[in-house]
């Protein structure tokens, strides 16, 4: 759910999620640090395979399938670029192809099915979506970034209807959407650091937060998932934590603390939701996806043969059937992994 609306766009995929504006914020307020990242990443992976850290859990989750690889002699018309985000509906695993400008579908074996979408500003095309969820009312609601829009779709990925996404009465940067299951309310993360919500025909009906620090605030929201309780969660992406909040608004918990160490979060960008309610947190700096409990602690690091597995930028996720789709985007693909306690 990350792809910016400018020229550099294939930088700021590479990067953080919220636009080109957060691209800039971000290089501003973190350049030391980015300079320091390697040595971050590995005090994160010694200090979880150390004598000293016998604390620090991880789960062995095996690998069943990577999504979107293509052979040196394949179509490379199918390879994805940048992918940012990822669902799944009726055993369809939907992709969001942004620097690419389109939507892949797979089934839930890897193998391509179809696509839609082209680059552009007509109804049905996109110019760098974001975002996507694949909703129990059989409807694909994408977050076009670019074209500061939400766009929706039947699951054959036919063009329904549409509505602009306006923030502080000028054009805004959708870069996630969740529809309620219980409500049919649109939420959508915006990258003026606040949460939009919209009825399902596209009227904005209110708004939560705005920029800063504190509890309730954000520093560009991003990934967005609904609990079973029907709570929100939402990706606090420069606040490293995500913030969960009640229908009303209200703030319920906040999981996750800036840092480098297992437990902390140093650029979240993605997030999950299993049956337990377990948050399942992608780290896109530090390759990682940490597990919490519903309470909101830390649980353990998302691992191989008790080691944690090192991913190259983590981005958006799902989960169904038990299993955890990870958005891999450098690596152009999505990982599939089987979830056990």
């Amino acid at each position: 759910m990350i792809t910016s609306t400018r020229h550099q766009k294939k930088n700021y995929l590479k990067a953080v999620p919220g636009g080109a504006n957060l691209m800039q914020h971000n290089l501003r307020t973190t350049n030391d640090l980015i300079g320091l990242l390697p040595c971050l990443c590995l005090l994160f992976f010694v200090t979880t395979g150390s004598v000293n850290a016998g604390s620090i859990k991880t789960w062995n989750a095996p690998q069943l399938l990577q999504i979107g690889m293509v052979a040196d002699s394949g179509d490379h018309t199918r390879k994805l670029q940048l992918p940012s985000d990822v669902a799944v509906l009726d055993n369809r695993v939907y992709v969001v192809d942004g620097s690419n400008h389109r939507i892949m579908v797979y089934d839930t074996a890897g193998r391509f099915l179809f696509d839609f979408g082209s680059k552009g500003s007509g109804p049905g095309q996109f110019y760098y979506p974001v975002g996507i969820d694949a909703a129990d009312n059989d409807r694909i609601y994408i977050a076009d970034s670019g074209n500061h829009r939400i766009q929706i779709f039947d699951r054959n990925g036919k063009y329904l209807s549409g509505f602009a996404v306006k923030s502080a009465n000028k054009k805004g940067r959708p870069i996630d959407i969740l529809r309620h299951s219980d409500n049919g309310r649109l939420f959508i993360s915006s990258s003026d650091h606040r949460l939009l919500i919209y009825s399902g025909d596209g009227r904005l009906l209110d708004t939560w937060g705005h920029n800063g620090t504190s509890r309730g605030e954000f520093r560009y929201p991003a990934t967005l998932s609904e609990l079973n309780d029907g709570r929100i969660a939402v990706v606090d992406v420069l606040n490293s934590r995500v913030q969960v909040f009640n229908i009303d608004g209200s703030l319920s918990v906040v999981v996750g603390q800036w840092g480098v160490l297992p437990g902390q979060l140093f650029r979240p960008k993605g997030i999950a939701i299993d049956s337990r309610g377990n948050f399942y947190i992608s780290d896109s700096y530090m390759g990682v996806v940490q597990k919490y409990k519903d309470d909101g602690s830390f649980s353990a690091v998302l691992g191989n043969r008790d080691a944690p597995r090192k991913l190259l930028t983590p981005t958006g996720m799902s989960i169904d059937h038990d299993r955890l789709y990870v958005v891999e985007m450098k690596n152009n693909r999505v990982s599939v992994y089987q979830l056990a306690d």
